[in-house]
């Protein structure tokens, strides 16, 4: 074989080459092309659930703000009811004050002056407890001569059955 045979066949052995690799590419980008088309099929299957999920995220955005909303109105009623029962205490201790200006026991210009700390009728301080006569610290209660013994809590009025008879 000369020279020119052997080019030929190299020629033609390369345009073979040449036209497989072609071939082979042309399948190769066929497939990857369908294997698109697919995923865009899924894509646009799970497209139809996104409005469904849009509506589900509003309705819970819409019940989040309820719910805050709902929360600021019981903070402000807890405010308001504070408030009110701070109004009350101060109604409470006023009276107390007056009382106590008006009895001739209590000395109100002491420096260890407590509104009604000097009557059963006030809050008193827990290590206190009061009867009718007698006023003992440390929890102690002395007997009195009308048969009735007073303790009064001093977490109450004393108007709640805190009396003991």
């Amino acid at each position: 074989m000369e020279a020119t045979e052997w080019i030929i066949v190299l020629v033609i052995a390369v345009i073979v080459i040449a036209l497989l690799a072609w071939l082979l590419k042309k399948q190769q980008d066929k497939k990857k092309h369908e294997h698109a088309e697919h995923m865009r099929q899924e894509a646009h299957q799970h497209a139809t659930e996104i409005p469904e999920a849009q509506v589900r995220a509003k309705e819970a955005e819409a019940q989040a703000e309820r719910a805050r909303l709902d929360a600021e109105r019981a903070a402000q009623r807890a405010e308001e009811e504070r408030i009110a029962a701070t109004q009350q205490q101060a109604v409470h201790e006023d009276r107390l004050r007056t009382a106590d200006q008006v009895d001739p026991h209590v000395d109100t210009r002491s420096d260890d002056y407590a509104p009604g700390a000097g009557t059963n009728a006030g809050v008193h301080d827990p290590d206190t407890i009061l009867d009718g006569d007698h006023r003992t610290d440390h929890g102690t209660v002395h007997g009195t001569d009308h048969g009735t013994e007073h303790v009064t809590d001093p977490r109450t009025d004393g108007t709640d059955g805190s009396h003991r008879t």
